[in-house]
């Protein structure tokens, strides 16, 4: 998820292209190749594409720069992105973008241009809440869509078969939600729309590394000369999370808190799975004796009376 309609691929380090356990390949060493069809990784990834080429009007990309941090093509962009995505500044005042803050923000070069006063509203009707579900299904650039489900197919497939279809729809959306609102928190002011699904796929990834860390992925990796190696999933992962954390300080445009926060939520809520289902130790139960006898004897022959 970023705070701007960007590439994502730009934040990351590491790229990863399949993991040991992905669809198709065995679910372990000399096991069988049938595994069960992850559909509900199949349908959020057909959303957010159905909703990139088939909804958003001109689907935004980079060719012109409007605000900092935000790039749009033209009007109808704007309207689209500000009428359905979700802004900090509209969750904390509960109504939409006043027509001050919405010139402000978009003609006159000011993120943060939240204030009290609520005018003239310049989306009337908005439902400001819906927009933490909206604002999972867009996407800013053909780049920034097909980097998140890249992302969505190596490691979600995995915690739908682990966690089950309505388990792991939760996390998806749940977590999307508890990103979108780390974000909230720390950039309370903005009135810069975010889109993209990458709070709730950090989600994801949070929970894939409780439940499969050592994992081998297969990465592209960024450092120094391009490399492609197998890389375990704790270090990816934690590769990854090191890069949301080093934008903290610069003004990229990508809403690094949003990333950690879905992050660390995937990461809690995988922990309490795996302590709830994890096997019973045996110890100090009594033995229960076999019933069965170890040998027939057969029926016996009672004494008649003479």
């Amino acid at each position: 998820m970023d705070g701007a309609p960007c590439p994502a691929a730009r934040e990351r380090a590491v790229i990863p292209l399949w993991d040991e356990r992905t669809y198709g390949s065995p679910a372990r060493p000399g096991g069988s190749t049938r595994r069960p069809v992850p559909v509900v990784t199949l349908l959020l990834m057909a959303a957010c594409i159905v909703v990139f080429f088939a909804v958003q009007p001109t689907r935004i990309t980079t060719r012109h720069l409007l605000t900092p941090g935000l790039q749009l093509v033209d009007r109808d962009d704007l309207e689209f992105t500000t009428r359905n995505a979700a802004i900090p500044c509209e969750l904390v005042q509960g109504r939409p973008l006043s027509e001050h803050e919405f010139r402000a923000t978009f003609f006159g070069d000011d993120p943060s241009a939240c204030t009290d006063r609520a005018g003239r509203p310049h989306n009337r009707g908005k439902v400001v809440y819906l927009g933490l579900l909206y604002s999972m299904f867009l996407h800013g650039s053909p780049e920034h869509l097909f980097g998140n489900l890249l992302f969505l197919w190596v490691f979600g497939n995995d915690i739908e078969e682990r966690w089950g279809r309505v388990r792991y729809l939760l996390l998806y959306l749940v977590g999307g939600v508890v990103a979108t609102l780390a974000h909230v928190v720390t950039d309370v002011h903005s009135t810069v729309p975010l889109v993209g699904a990458s709070g709730a796929i950090a989600a994801v990834m949070g929970a894939y590394l409780v439940c499969f860390p050592a994992n081998r992925v297969k990465t592209i990796v960024f450092w120094g000369p391009l490399q492609l190696r197998k890389v375990k999933a704790a270090w990816l992962l934690g590769i990854w999370l090191a890069t949301q954390l080093l934008l903290i300080p610069g003004g990229s445009g990508i809403a690094w808190a949003a990333h950690v926060g879905g992050f660390v939520f995937g990461a809690v809520w995988g922990l309490v799975w795996r302590l709830r289902h994890r096997p019973r130790p045996d110890h100090g139960r009594p033995a229960v004796p076999d019933p069965t006898p170890a040998t027939d004897p057969g029926p016996t022959a009672t004494p008649l009376p003479a």
